[in-house]
């Protein structure tokens, strides 16, 4: 079982735990290339161009401005990353199996590193995939992103459990993955004056829940997917089907 998360744009890099054996990304030397890219935009440019705050283009451009320097610290992925999805999952009070499970079965995406291991070693950076610094990252990372998770699902079962966003999730090119795969999309949803709604920021704290649950009881059978109950979710039979499985409350 191989389970996709997306990144956040919110980040730690306060403390360095290195819990996991501090590995280098598969596509440090692509990350690189789009780090020299990105150092060329003043903090004006990216304000405008990614119609973002001067306070937010100005932390991205110090961020891009060190990245290809010694002065850039490193931190291990599952880590570095903060925001609702991964203060759910938290990392930091998981034991040490759990993350080990994670280490072997999580792969996180990145519009800067493509894909990434829970101990791949990143620097702080922020981007986007609908970023219009980078002319269509889609096109520069689908081929290299759909080869490795290929790769990595012959090795497990070729089961894909998808919690990351649509916007990552367009990463993968489907139709290139291995002909076994086997995709199931998990989506949560809260009643809302009685209709079931998907909000974005409930979403994101399920899937951080949903892959702490993961971890903790290292599924490997989807099946066992079908218990998770944290903060009140139960999985809806009646709206799930083969491929999407609905979990409400």
């Amino acid at each position: 079982m191989i389970i996709l998360l997306s990144p956040s744009k919110s980040i730690n890099f306060k403390t360095t735990p290195n819990r996991l054996g501090a590995t280098v990304p598969a596509f440090e030397k692509e990350a690189g290339q789009l780090g020299a890219l990105l150092a060329g935009y003043k903090t004006g440019q990216i304000a405008e161009m990614e119609k973002v705050s001067v306070r937010i283009a100005l932390s991205a451009y110090e961020y891009f401005q060190t990245y290809s320097t010694g002065l850039s610290p490193r931190k291990e992925a599952l880590f570095a990353y903060s925001g609702n999805v991964y203060d759910k999952l938290d990392a930091a009070s998981l034991d040490e199996k759990s993350l080990q499970y994670l280490q072997d079965h999580l792969c996180i995406f990145s519009a800067l590193y493509g894909v990434l291991r829970p101990s791949d070693l990143i620097k702080p950076y922020r981007l986007d995939m609908n970023s219009t610094l980078v002319p269509d990252l889609y096109a520069f990372w689908k081929q290299k992103v759909t080869g490795l998770i290929s790769r990595q699902l012959k090795k497990n079962n070729h089961l894909l459990v998808n919690l990351a966003s649509q916007e990552y999730f367009k990463l993968l090119d489907l139709k290139s993955l291995p002909s076994k795969t086997k995709i199931i999309t998990l989506v949560f949803q809260q009643e809302k004056n009685g209709k079931l709604t998907t909000g974005s920021l409930y979403a994101k704290h399920a899937r951080g829940l949903m892959a702490r649950f993961i971890a903790e009881n290292e599924i490997t059978d989807p099946e066992h997917l079908q218990g998770f109950d944290s903060e009140g979710y139960m999985i809806n039979y009646r709206l799930s089907g083969n491929d999407t499985w609905y979990f409400t409350r």
